[in-house]
């Protein structure tokens, strides 16, 4: 099939050829965690948040208030109702979302 010469050529936008840049694959999780924010104008708030999906090098959840890339902050993610993993984190993702949420996402740096 011949392209026709009145017509450009498609091009795929260069994101559409871009690989994930998460090194590992993320699966899809709705679980509860608290989140204490460590540094910037929210300090020493924290918010319960519902998990969206985890990797093995972070997680993503929907928060009411917008924290700035680079952020830090631990993630408390009980397991069973007790207790389970503690991780000082950064913020790597910050955008707004509909009904005033904004969606973030967090790497882990290490366990607290």
């Amino acid at each position: 099939m011949s392209r026709r010469p009145d017509r450009p050529p498609v091009v795929l936008p260069s994101s559409a050829l871009e690989r994930d840049r998460r090194g590992e694959n993320r699966r899809p999780l709705q679980a509860k965690a608290v989140l204490t924010v460590l540094d910037g104008t929210s300090a020493n708030t924290v918010h319960d948040v519902l998990m969206r999906d985890q990797s093995l090098s972070g997680v993503s959840f929907l928060l009411r208030v917008s924290l700035a890339v680079g952020q830090t902050c631990r993630i408390d993610i009980p397991t069973n109702g007790l207790p389970g993993a503690s991780y000082l984190c950064e913020v790597t993702r910050s955008r707004p979302v509909s009904n005033g949420r904004f969606e973030m996402a967090v790497q882990f740096r290490k366990p607290m």
